[in-house]
This record gives C-alpha cells, structure tokens and sequence, in this order.
C-alpha cells in the first residue's frame, strides 16, 4: 500500500509541476561530455549520437546522414530523413502498406518521440532515435509479409520484445546511408503452449519471462521454468533471452539457448532481390510438414498459418491435446545439457559470454534474424530447499567457498549463488527501499510491478523539464522514510563485512544434505570468517530476492540522488579468477557496486564518479584490464548492442546471417549501410 501510494505521489507531482531543477542545474545536464554522459541518469538532451570509442551517446533528437542508398535493384534513391514532415512516395507507400497489414490501432507513427512512442524510441539505459513506424501485428504470418515489404521498400528491420536491453541494441539508430527502420513489435505474442506432457513448452517471440514462469507454475507445479533474471519483473521476452545468450541467476539451467526454432532471415537471390526465408527446427508433430529452411510463402497451409491457428484453438480453449516433439529436430536440445559440468570445472575457460558463436543462429543473433517462436525445458522442482544469506570477512574465503562447498560437483549444484560486494549493499540499501518493497510485496513476476515500471517511464518521457529524473529523485528522497528491505540480522551482517552472498540449495536426490556437511567442514575450517543465516520465512526470502534483483535500478536512483555520474558494465572472468579486476588508483570511484552470477563468473559493475570524470577514458580502462589482464570476456549477458565492438569472428557470424544489413544495422560495431559498405 504504501508503495503504491507512493507511486501515485510521483505520477501526480510530475504532471503538477513544471521542473524541479535549476536553470543552472540544467545547463549542467545539458554541458555533459560525450560517451556516457551520466550512463544511467540524467536528462539527455544533445542534438545527436556519436558512436565516437564505439559508443552511442544517449540523446533524444536524431538527425540521420542524407547519403544516397546506393544498392542496385529497384529501390528507390531519393532517401528522406524520418524527422523530416513529408516522406518519398516510395516511404509513403510503404507506411499505407504496413497499416493495410496490421491495421489503424497496430500502427503507430514513429517520427517523433512522445508519450506513447518513448517505450519503443528510447533505450532502458541508452540510445534513442526515430522510426518511419512501429508496427504491432497480430499474427505470425503478418510477420513475414511486414517483413518483406519493409526491405524492399529500402527500409532497416528492429525487432523489438520488451525493450529492456541496457546496451542499445533493441532502440532504433540513425543509418548513415539515410535508410528509415521500421520497429516490428512482439508485444502481442506472449503465448505459451506446452508439449510433452508439460517437459517442454513454445514460447511465442512475446513471452516474458514472468508470463513464463506463471504459466508453468499454475499448469505443472512440480516444474519450473527456465531464466530467472534479475529484470523478471519487467518480463523480458525468452527471444531476446536466445538473441542474447542471457543467463540469469539459475546455475543449474544455463544460458538460454535452444536448437529448436522458428525464425526468419533475408538473403539475396541472384538477382538481388530480397528473399525471406523460414528457419523450421521446432521439431514438433503436425508443425513439421515443412522443416529446416525454405523459402517464405503466403499460402495458408504450413507452420507458420498452423501455429497461428493453434494459438487460437488453445486462447479460446477448445482444445487442451498437447502436441509432442518429433523424431527429427525433436531429439536436439533446448537447453545446455553439458553446462552443469561445465561449471564445476574450474579452469582458465569462460563460462558463457555473448560473443560466442556456436549453435544455431538465432542463438545470440542480435536481432540479425527474426525470431518467432522457441522451444524450451521445463526442470523439476525440488523437493525441498534451503535459502542463506552468508557474509565473509574477505573476498579470497568468498571464492574458497564457492570451489569447495558450491562447485564440488554437477549433482549436488545450488540453484543459485548471488554475489554481493560492500558497495553494491550499502547503494542498494540507500537507494532501493522503495523498488524493493514494490517487488518483495507483488513478487518480481507480478504484472503490477511491471505496470508500475510502464508507469515510471511514462513520467519520465512527459514532455517536462526535468520528467526523465523525477522518478529517482522522488525514489532517493523517500527512501529513508522506509524501513529497510531486509530482515534485521542480516543488516547487521551487511554492515559488519565485505562480501556476501544470497544462495538456495535444492534437493535433488540428497543434494541438499550432501552440501550441508561440505558447508558445516567448512565453515569449521573457517571459523570467525562466515556469518550464516537461514532464511526461513517467505517474507525473508522475498526480501533477499528482491534487494539483489533491484541493484541496478538503485544505482540509477542513486546517482541521480546524489548528483554522481556513473558508468555499467557486465563481463565474464575466466572460471578460475574471480578476484575484482583493479581499477587505476588515478582515478578510484565514489563507489564501486560488483554484483555477480557467482558460479559462472558472470559480473555487473556499476560505477559511480563525481562531475569531471572522464567515465568513456574510464571504462575503456576497466575494459583494457578485463580483456588483456584477466583474459575476461565483455560483455557477457547484456549484449553488444551500440555500445561494443564484437570480436571479427562473430561480426562475421551475423553478416553470413544478414547479408544484406536489413536486419537491426550497426549492431556490435558493424557498418550500419546496405551490404556493410564502409562508413
């Protein structure tokens, strides 16, 4: 309640009032260097982007080059910007087209940035730009038809799920051939449908992760589903999780990945014509008349009409027969079956990181193919489980604790092991009390929670001075008026050491009592060094849960609090170092928040520094010291979107994908014009 009263508090005072700041502190925002002008906070408000050190600068105006599109079929040459007031009759036609496919209320004008087009305009962290449209169909055949009149209109293609990505990568971008994008929504596909008596289940490219994991819940209770991440509450699609490579907080599950699929790619013909083409690996009976890749048709028979149609049979419940996997693509994998005992070898390898290319492609694809429909395990729940908090005098017990006790062997895995340093307790708590007692009291997957971030970002794309801020400042200004998100023991524990750590163990099969006696030796061998506490009661654990999901978002609150600046980054240290890469003592932070995936090594850092700081030199140096001294990998879950450069060796993974660059251009540092040509 008093959430919600709160939140009522910060949607009326944004309307109420005109700006909460100073001219002079406006002009201050407005002064930020280029890069990562206060990363996650503040108002952006430059005239354009500068992808200057492989970046993207956020702004909110986006003015695209006039460079003549220079492929050779028939296209048209004459190439008006999208913030332009009239369109080429080539564009004009294109926009009649898409609204005859999806109809008035699916299609959205997308030139401008307002209150109902910021949610597809604007980056969760960064970038922002124009779209000729944003298109939200309704029907997976609509898809292929939307798809195919957008390139050969000479138009870019941006999928989008949520747009919760933190790296750019899901906003639209300004091609420096001139080329428009369109953004094809996947809002309204977040269906599920169970095959295999509930062992496996299709996710549409729509499904959030908490649609997921509600759906399992209320239909197989003894299962689970797949990810969990930190971002649940905002319902993250499982798509973008495969586009991604997102692993989330389950060690036992692995990354999200699955050989099973149904996508769409553009390639050429010979004559340079565009040709969509459907990727059919799903393996399912009475979906597979057609598999492997074939050439897109608008004939009503085929998978893509006959799921369509399924969905409809299963929405209106008229039919509850689960359909099973078939005896070709049926038998690969939806899920990383080595990736348990991958773990518990600790050597110099990197356990999962984005650039990585084997699999199928719409594994980590970036948005290169089109993903519409993926195949994914359910887990049996365990029979039992236990939740700790634990806090550790030094970094070097935290990481003999996890070989010795957590990573001993595949069987007897925790579920998972959340890492926390000082800085990432104290911010949290100074920061977070509002977010988190949101979460704890709906639950990470509840759809309020959701609505109530739709509503925040709503605030703070109000055509305000100051709107883009006002959320976190509110948020910072009540947060000592609320009691703190955990229990009160393990305050005092947060208060008294370092490092910590938030696990649950499960049983499976007496892997629960089989981890307790390797943790009783152990803490006997380490005695003084561990503080232990059992969280036994659901609002504990609630409350655990939701203090380590909402770091990231209280780093934002906090630096807005404060005034600071701050930079991000998610990397994957080899299995076998995971002490905190050293920073220059030339230039130390005002915090430093590193919070972990801890069994696979997977680490978020949010770093905060006063006005002045050179935050792009800054993490160009974290970057340097993760890629050459510790032989890390970067990024490792959040993707490459805007913001990094991908290795050749993955860069050309995507081109064999996308030939043409029609497909979300300039991802991961390559040439966003037609074909790559050079920028």
């Amino acid at each position: 309640a008093v959430s919600m009263s709160l939140l009522s508090l910060v949607v009326g005072f944004a309307a109420g009032r005109s700006s909460f700041r100073t001219p002079e502190e406006d002009a201050r925002i407005e002064q930020l260097p280029k890069g990562y002008p206060l990363a996650c906070c503040g108002d952006h408000t430059t005239s354009g982007s500068s992808h200057t050190h492989n970046t993207q600068s956020w702004t909110q105006n986006w003015t695209p080059t006039t460079d003549a599109h220079t492929h050779t079929h028939a296209h048209s040459e004459d190439f008006t910007s999208c913030d332009a007031p009239d369109l080429s009759p080539e564009h004009q036609k294109l926009t009649k087209t898409l609204r005859s496919i999806v109809g008035m209320k699916n299609y959205i004008d997308g030139r401008a940035e307002a209150t109902e087009t910021a949610a597809y305009l604007k980056g969760a962290r960064l970038g922002s730009g124009s779209a000729l449209a944003i298109v939200r169909p309704t029907k997976l055949q609509q898809i292929q038809e939307l798809v195919q009149e957008t390139v050969d209109a000479g138009c870019a293609v941006l999928v989008q799920g949520s747009n919760t990505g933190l790296t750019g990568g899901s906003t639209p971008r300004d091609q420096t051939d001139g080329r428009p994008t369109v953004i094809i929504s996947m809002k309204n596909f977040d269906k599920v449908f169970p095959i295999d008596d509930g062992e496996k289940v299709v996710c549409l490219a729509g499904v959030g992760l908490a649609s997921l994991k509600h759906f399992v819940s209320d239909n197989f209770p003894n299962r689970e589903s797949h990810s969990i991440l930190g971002s649940t509450f905002l319902n993250p699609t499982t798509a973008a999780g495969v586009a991604y490579g997102s692993g989330g907080t389950q060690c036992r599950k692995g990354p999200a990945c699955t050989e099973r699929a149904l996508y769409l790619k553009v390639v050429p013909d010979k004559f340079g014509s565009h040709i969509v083409k459907v990727v059919n690996t799903l393996g399912i009976e009475g979906l597979d008349s057609e598999e492997g890749e074939f050439v897109a048709h608008k004939a009503w028979t085929g998978v893509i009409p006959k799921i369509d149609s399924y969905i409809d049979v299963v929405k209106n419940e008229r039919d509850f027969t689960m359909k099973n996997s078939n005896d070709t693509y049926g038998k690969h994998p939806s899920h990383d079956h080595n990736y348990k005992e991958n773990l518990c070898t600790v050597n110099g390898d990197i356990s999962r990181f984005n650039a990585d290319t084997k699999g199928l492609d719409c594994n980590r694809s970036e948005g290169k193919v089109l993903i519409l429909a993926t195949v994914h395990d359910t887990f049996k729940s365990p029979h039992r489980a236990k939740s700790y908090w634990l806090s550790f005098e030094d970094l070097e017990t935290t990481i003999k604790f996890k070989k010795e006790v957590c990573l001993d062997n595949p069987a007897d895995l925790p579920m998972s092991i959340e890492y926390m340093d000082r800085d990432s307790f104290d911010v949290i708590d100074k920061a977070g009390r509002f977010m988190g007692h949101f979460i704890k009291f709906f639950g990470s997957a509840s759809p309020l929670v959701s609505a109530g971030w739709d509503i925040k970002l709503k605030v703070e794309a109000l055509d305000i001075r100051g709107a883009s801020t006002f959320p976190d400042t509110v948020q910072y200004m009540v947060n000592n008026f609320l009691p703190s998100v955990l229990p009160k023991k393990i305050m005092d524990m947060g208060r008294a050491r370092d490092h910590h750590i938030a696990t649950t163990i499960g049983d499976f099969n007496g892997s629960l009592d089989r981890y307790e006696e390797r943790f009783a030796k152990f803490r006997k061998e380490h005695e003084g060094k561990i503080d232990v506490h059992e969280c036994t009661t659901a609002s504990e654990q609630d409350g655990v849960t939701a203090f380590r999901f909402i770091a990231a978002a209280a780093f934002k609150t906090y630096c807005v609090g404060t005034g600071l600046q701050g930079i991000s980054v998610d990397y994957a240290l080899p299995k076998n170092h995971s002490a905190s890469p050293q920073l220059p003592s030339s230039n130390q932070p005002v915090k430093r928040m590193r919070y972990s995936h801890f069994a696979c090594n997977v680490v978020h850092e949010d770093i905060a520094y006063v006005q002045g700081v050179d935050t792009h030199a800054a993490k160009m140096e974290l970057k340097h010291v993760v890629d050459e001294v510790c032989k890390g990998k970067l990024p490792a879950e959040h993707g490459h979107g805007t913001e990094y450069h991908a290795p050749a060796d993955t860069q050309k993974r995507w081109m064999k994908m996308d030939p043409c660059n029609v497909m979300n251009p300039g991802v991961g540092g390559l040439s966003t014009k037609y074909r790559y040509a050079k920028e």
